[in-house]
């Protein structure tokens, strides 16, 4: 197999010395799977035809604050050690076998110094423990295939070229008593708002180096720094339901995190907004276009394109319980079909580092597998062309295009443009014409929605439940933040409240009219990937869906505290 040679310095890597050659985890890593590739078999069965380590470091550092109090302090530092042991052939192997769709174990008791003897037991163990569970996996998944007929199945793991690549490694700053103190200061700001019940500001650092050897050649190191700065808080409407709003900061230097000065005015401009949400009416059972603009045109396609562009792997038996939790790629049958306006492409670009003066995030050049990152172009005029994709092929896509992060595909930095931009002038005007030709007196302007970094607000039991049905796989978006209702006539816009989108399924996004001219680049931080150092960026403009539902308010609702907060009924005595 052809071996390439890269050393990679990219511009978000501290100018740290790259690693050593004779580097201790490496060399204990080396020579245990060189050992086990060699001599590990069970007689009467096959031994390993591919495997894989990962060993992960993460330091994180981190302090929290409630309205002028530190409620939390963290400092720990760990590490996780991953073993991947495929038996069998890349045509049949162990994997997928509907008994798990893991492939590999990850045990976080591991040591956190570079003590040779140490990880070649922890390496040792593991090794074992997945060996023996490849050998009983494979026998029962050739079981499967005698009683069951499967069509068009593919190969259970590809080939990939063997790739050396030694970033520095990362050992980001912390000043300690700078965000100590700012972060209590900020927080502080909320109580000069009676309305706000909940609140925080967290600041947090985590960095994360990764080794990775293969048995095809590979062998990679990663570093990678990530700072977070995250504001959440909530207000209580005089009917009793919750609003909630928040900003999330991401960076990869410390440098890079507004100043307290900055980081206040956007606590005030939370703080603002959700007071007169609070006072706001509620807008229920709304049928009509709306207008998704700046942020949360980002979250939007965050949440509904950004984790379905992934290659669908399907359990090779059918299992129900997996179907629930993995969920079913709502995509996975509409290569080559519409699925987006002919006017919006989408291309994932691991190699941008930068847009308008934004930093990148998903910036990857070698994915977690140990194979070279691909740009791709997923969506073309509207077109489903491709999925993100790993070594591990589906029905739908055979080869990996370098997009393994964290043990399954994903994006990196996602692109939503078009080719027929529209001014924010042109973008109101066609939100107020739109609502006219429907016979409405007022439109809907969505400026932010809730996401998993701001403190979702809870829904009912039902609804929780269905969005577990739904699976990960599912199109789903989450309640909007900061909404307004626009007077079709006049153009006056007033802060209020929507229930809960409803019906969001592919139409929704071939309903797309129009798009702005105001693309930007937002972070993007996936639930699994916190203290992984595994942020991304989608970049997307403003755009109007033409016609969606939100539900109908729930009966019952929880009724506000029977006494105010204590802090201003203090102040007013």
């Amino acid at each position: 197999m052809k071996k390439s040679t890269f050393l990679l310095s990219l511009l978000l890597l501290s100018a740290n010395p790259a690693l050593a050659e004779d580097d201790v985890p490496f060399r204990a890593m080396k020579d245990e799977m060189g050992r086990s590739m060699s001599a590990l078999k069970i007689k009467g069965h096959e031994a390993p035809y591919f495997m894989s380590y990962s060993l992960k470091t993460i330091d994180v550092k981190g302090v929290s604050a409630s309205f002028g109090a530190i409620d939390s302090r963290s400092n720990y530092k760990n590490r996780t050690l991953s073993v991947e042991v495929r038996v069998g052939s890349h045509d049949l192997d162990n994997t997928n076998s509907g008994r798990g769709s893991r492939t590999y174990s990850e045990n976080p008791d591991v040591t956190i110094d570079d003590d040779y003897q140490a990880l070649r037991h922890a390496l040792w163990l593991q090794t074992d423990e997945q060996y023996k569970s490849a050998v009983e996996r494979l026998e029962a998944k050739k079981a499967q295939l005698l009683q069951n007929n499967i069509k068009d199945r593919p190969a259970d793991f590809t080939k990939a070229e063997a790739v050396t690549s030694l970033s520095p490694p990362v050992v980001p700053t912390f000043d300690k008593e700078k965000w100590h103190e700012t972060v209590r200061k900020v927080s502080t700001i909320f109580k000069e708002y009676p309305k706000i019940d909940q609140s925080s500001v967290s600041f947090v650092m985590d960095s994360v180096n990764r080794w990775f050897i293969n048995s095809d050649g590979t062998k990679v190191f990663d570093g990678r720094p990530e700072y977070a700065l995250t504001i959440t808080a909530s207000a209580r409407a005089a009917d009793g339901a919750t609003v909630s709003d928040g900003d999330v900061i991401i960076a990869r230097t410390e440098a890079d995190i507004p100043d307290a000065d900055e980081l206040s005015k956007r606590v005030r401009a939370i703080a603002d907004q959700l007071t007169s949400s609070a006072a706001a009416t509620v807008v229920e059972d709304y049928s009509g276009p709306i207008l998704f603009e700046g942020p949360a045109a980002g979250e939007f396609f965050a949440q509904t394109l950004a984790k379905n562009l992934v290659n669908p792997i399907e359990p090779l038996i059918g299992n129900s319980m997996a179907n629930l939790f993995r969920g079913n790629n709502p995509f996975k049958e509409k290569i080559g079909s519409r699925i987006l306006p002919t006017f919006v492409s989408v291309v994932d670009d691991p190699f941008a580092t930068e847009y308008k003066n934004t930093k990148l995030f998903g910036t990857l050049l070698i994915d977690h597998e140990g194979v070279k990152a691909q740009k791709i172009t997923l969506v073309d005029k509207g077109i489903l062309k491709t999925f993100c994709s790993t070594r591990t092929p589906s029905r739908y896509v055979k080869l990996s295009n370098g997009h393994a992060r964290g043990g399954a595909a994903s994006p990196t930095n996602l692109f939503v443009t078009t080719d027929k931009a529209s001014t924010k002038e042109e973008l109101y005007a066609k939100l107020r014409e739109l609502g006219k030709d429907q016979g409405l007196k007022k439109v809907l302007i969505v400026r932010r929605l809730q996401n998993s970094m701001t403190k979702l607000t809870g829904g009912s039991f039902l609804s929780i439940l269905g969005g577990l049905s739904q699976g990960a796989g599912s199109i789903t978006l989450a309640p909007a933040a900061v909404v307004f209702e626009v007077d079709v006539e006049t153009g006056k816009e007033t802060p209020s409240r929507v229930t809960p989108f409803a019906g969001i399924g592919i139409r929704t996004l071939r309903d797309i009219v129009v798009m702005g001219d105001d693309s930007a680049a937002y972070p993007l931080v996936p639930a699994a990937s916190r203290n992984s150092g595994d942020a991304l960026s989608i970049i997307a403009p403003s755009f109007i869906v033409k016609e969606m539902d939100t539900e109908k308010t729930e009966r019952s609702s929880e009724k506000p505290p029977i006494l105010p907060n204590p802090y201003f009924e203090k102040q007013a005595n």
